[in-house]
């Protein structure tokens, strides 16, 4: 990729029989906020500790701006990481924890003032640096843990679910600072979380993580508009999927038979997919359309549910499957209700084709 600045190259952990991470090659580039996404267990907390320095990888290496640090311990590596739990010293007032890592690097008095007071400010602690951790808030001690990690001015900075332990609306809040603040300073950005809301809300790209293993990465809207597989749709969001009985290429694009289901149907052919493995035929709930009459799957709604800026409408269409559509709230009930007969429909293009 263009700006390529962190380098992973065939990277693997094994413990014992078990493989954590497994022949894992990736390009960062200066600058990205870039998002291992998975689920717990996948790998990815494994892959950013190795980045960071604190495990050794099996096999493979890491480059960082053309130089292998694949046996450098973490204290000498020019990368910092910033843990869910935040880890700051209870007996430590606030600037005296944000100071903690130059004072073992050994900088001069001064220096170590000049950046603490300068990373204060950015992230808004100047009230609170003679406050304890046990005086604040726990969005308070999430940017005092963050402003620890960079005071040391790191290349890269690694941020282990470092919003777990928020509530929701002050994760919301603190994800729009985070991006402003890695905007604002240029650095490149890896965070690991489990939330694919808050991997499609700070990224600019995302690794997609199963099993130790990357299955895609792309930007947040390439990822979830083109996934490349059935579960890579279902963990990014949620996605109605059709078996597929028999599938007739036409150029870029292909003719099903879905199961239980009268008709034709097409969808695009992602490159990759070949259309004589299993298959399935993925629409988003949004690009669902529902209508009282004409062409489409005939179904019944289920169940409506009601989240404010969106209605959630479960469809059971005539092979007996739920099918999700979401439609945007317009403030009235849109002349649906439990029980109503509809037609299911989408356009050609919201339909993609996954193989496994």
């Amino acid at each position: 990729m263009q700006n390529q600045y962190l380098t992973l190259d065939g990277i693997s952990k094994a413990y014992g029989i078990f493989t954590a991470v497994d022949n894992i090659s990736l390009d960062i580039g200066k600058g990205e906020f870039f998002s291992l996404l998975g689920p717990s267990g996948c790998g990815k907390s494994t892959l950013l500790r190795m980045i960071a320095g604190f495990e050794t990888p099996t096999a493979g290496t890491v480059v960082l701006e053309g130089a292998d640090v694949t046996e450098l311990p973490a204290n000498r590596r020019p990368t910092n990481m910033m843990f869910q739990s935040y880890a700051l010293f209870p007996h430590l007032n606030v600037a005296r924890n944000i100071a903690f890592g130059l004072k073992q690097d050994r900088l001069a008095r001064a220096e170590i003032e000049s950046r603490v007071s300068e990373v204060a400010r950015k992230l808004q602690l100047q009230q609170l640096l003679e406050r304890k951790p046990s005086q604040l808030s726990g969005g308070q001690r999430q940017r005092v843990a963050l402003a620890r990690a960079l005071v040391k001015r790191p290349k890269v900075l690694l941020l282990d679910e470092p919003l777990g332990a928020l509530d929701k609306n002050l994760r919301i809040e603190t994800q729009h600072e985070l991006m402003r603040l890695q905007k604002e300073l240029g650095l490149t950005f890896i965070i690991v979380t489990h939330d694919q809301h808050e991997a499609m809300t700070v990224s600019s790209r995302i690794a997609i993580m199963q099993s130790g293993r990357v299955l895609q990465v792309g930007t947040p809207d390439a990822v979830y508009e083109a996934p490349v597989s059935r579960y890579v749709a279902k963990f990014l969001g949620e996605a109605n999927m059709f078996d597929v009985d028999t599938a007739q290429r036409e150029g870029d694009r292909v003719r099903l038979t879905l199961t239980g289901l009268e008709g034709q149907f097409a969808a695009k052919l992602p490159t990759g997919v070949s259309p004589e493995g299993k298959l399935w035929l993925s629409v988003r709930p949004e690009r669902m359309e529902l209508a009282t009459s004409g062409a489409g799957i005939p179904g019944v709604i289920d169940d409506i549910s009601y989240t404010g800026a969106q209605r959630h409408y479960r469809v059971r269409i005539s092979n007996g499957a739920i099918v999700d559509a979401l439609k945007v709230n317009t403030g009235d009930s849109q002349g649906f209700e439990r029980g109503d007969a509809v037609v299911v429909r989408w356009l050609e293009d919201a339909a993609y084709l996954l193989g496994e």
